[in-house]
């Protein structure tokens, strides 16, 4: 019943649940594993870390535990402590590559990139593709330019990640390389319509000489957080004459909700009630850019909002779109990473726990000059680790940071980074 109810968000009762059992089997480990689990996800890593401590306690060689309290502490932005939980875990069991995964996010939440790409490599996606290249014959690119050399560039993870490190193909275009790309078919015509790559297959691949996931390029290409390829736009598509029309509101475009498959999704999606805040800002036309909103027959102040047409299909025809607009805000989606690599002036709403690639205590990003970052702060009650005993937990901080978005909305200076 716990476990149903840690997997239903029913935090505060799986809590209570696994409280009576640890009073009848108080030296049940398991117990503990799941009230860690039950306070980490309701925000207390006070309570977390004490469950956790108490199961490593009663058993103290067991791998598993230090791996969950390092996945728990890594959310709780409390990275050198996971560090050296991860490490202990991995000096019992070095042969758990999802250890050594998650020790490599760590790093990179801490900025420590050159010792983090290695150990990204040991994720399940990438030893799966790597071993079936092998089986194949095919050769997995080993990071040397040679001009007029065949890659492959496969896209393994979300469609973010992949319009994020696409921009790496760019560089090995121009290098010489014959640059090839391997993707879901919703980035097909976005990325054909490229000049600098040479073809797109969503099915069967073409022919080539070698090939490379497209998360494992900042890897092959060295990159630390000072040498972040940032030029943008890297993706282009034809501006209508709509927006360059004199005397108009600015638009704006809204996504508050990211995909509900994603594993990270309830701690990056935004109730929809929180940027209504943001349509209270007089003299902008909103556009919603969120896949599945439609209007309703009481909508209140959503009745103005204009809703995305039902023939978007792909991300070519949303980047049609964000092409007529002044301003995108979104939240940690592939919309951002979309508005970002076409230049587009966006800011990136960050709950409590952020992922590496936005890196830490900045209102800015390396990757996407022009985009600025709006995260929880202290203030916001819903930040990772600022919650107690009361009410803390996903999710509170969303009202409070966008009252703040509005207010940086409504002072209409300026769309672009500014801290």
């Amino acid at each position: 019943m716990g476990r149903k109810l840690l997997a239903a968000r029913e935090y505060e009762k799986a809590i209570q649940c696994h409280r009576l059992i640890s009073l009848k089997f108080p030296r049940d480990v398991r117990v503990y594993m799941a009230l860690g689990q039950s306070f980490r996800a309701l925000g207390n890593r006070a309570k977390m870390a004490r469950a956790f401590r108490r199961a490593i306690l009663l058993q103290p060689d067991a791998v598993e535990f230090y791996y969950n309290f390092g996945n728990a502490e890594r959310s709780f932005y409390q990275s050198l402590s996971a560090t050296q939980l991860y490490r202990w875990a991995i000096q019992q069991a070095p042969e758990r590559p999802e250890i050594v995964t998650a020790l490599s996010l760590t790093l990179l939440q801490l900025g420590e990139w050159s010792a983090a790409w290695p150990r990204y490599e040991m994720r399940e996606s990438c030893r799966e593709f790597t071993n079936q290249m092998t089986k194949l014959g095919k050769a997995v690119w080993d990071g040397k330019i040679t001009a007029g050399h065949r890659i492959l560039l496969v896209a393994e993870q979300g469609a973010g990640d992949a319009i994020q490190f696409i921009r790496y193909a760019r560089l090995l275009a121009e290098a010489g390389m014959i640059v090839q790309v391997h993707c879901p078919t919703a980035l097909e015509r976005l990325f054909a319509a490229q000049p600098w790559i040479h073809g797109v297959s969503t099915k069967s691949h073409p022919e080539f000489d070698s090939t490379c996931l497209m998360m494992s390029l900042p890897y092959r290409f060295g990159t630390e957080p000072k040498s972040i390829p940032g030029d943008v736009p890297y993706l282009s598509w034809p501006t209508p004459a709509i927006a360059s029309q004199p005397n108009r509101a600015p638009r704006v475009g809204l996504v508050w909700a990211g995909s509900p498959s994603n594993a990270r999704d309830e701690w990056r999606s935004c109730p929809q009630d929180a940027y209504s805040k943001l349509l209270e800002v007089p003299g902008i036309d909103f556009q919603s850019l969120q896949l599945g909103w439609r209007k309703s027959g009481d909508d209140g102040p959503w009745s103005t909002v204009a809703p995305l047409s039902d023939e978007v299909s792909d991300y070519a025809d949303t980047a049609e779109i964000i092409a007529e607009l002044d301003l995108v805000i979104s939240v940690d989606t592939s919309i951002a990473h979309l508005a970002g690599a076409l230049g587009k002036p966006a800011w990136v709403l960050l709950g409590w726990h952020a992922d590496w690639r936005w890196l830490g205590e900045r209102a800015d990003t390396p990757w996407y000059p022009g985009t600025r970052l709006f995260r929880m702060d202290d203030n916001d009650s819903g930040k990772f680790g600022q919650s107690n005993d009361k009410n803390g937990g996903k999710g509170e901080g969303w009202d409070e940071l966008l009252i703040r978005v509005a207010a940086a909305l409504n002072d209409g200076t300026t769309f672009q980074t500014n801290s």
